[in-house]
């Protein structure tokens, strides 16, 4: 039960966009494979690509559900993002002010000394809201 704690108050600190909370829960050398395209090495990298995400949407993540052991964590999570401005470039489909879209993804974390080494997700599902 200690693990799924932890990990919902690393989802509330990322939620807050909180780095300096939620990045001490990333080892060193953390990689993040988001949907088998995108591949970031290391905090900072994470850092910048969420960046890029809040500059556009207000997101915010729900866990559904968290599975813990010994060396890994497997959660499913419903993301929710509202877009802000328009986004044509958006990473999951284009969007523009006031769309929700909603990603419900399942991400497997690799521990390494209690920290999360590699962090892998994928899609099962997408439900897009358009404004009006």
């Amino acid at each position: 039960m200690r693990a799924e704690a932890s990990f919902r108050d690393y989802i509330a600190a990322f939620n807050r966009g909180d780095t300096a909370v939620y990045g001490a829960f990333y080892c060193d050398d953390v990689t993040l494979l988001i949907a088998d395209h995108t591949r970031l090495r290391g905090r900072q990298a994470i850092f910048d690509f969420y960046a890029g995400v809040k500059a556009g949407t207000e997101r915010t993540i729900r866990v559904v559900n968290v599975l813990a052991g010994r060396d890994l964590l497997a959660a499913e999570l419903e993301s929710e993002f509202l877009a802000t401005r328009n986004m044509p470039d958006f990473a999951a489909q284009p969007m523009k002010a006031g769309d929700r879209l909603f990603l419900g993804t399942f991400v497997f974390y690799d521990l390494e000394g209690g920290k999360y080494k590699r962090i892998r997700s994928a899609t099962h599902y997408r439900l897009f809201r358009p404004h009006g």
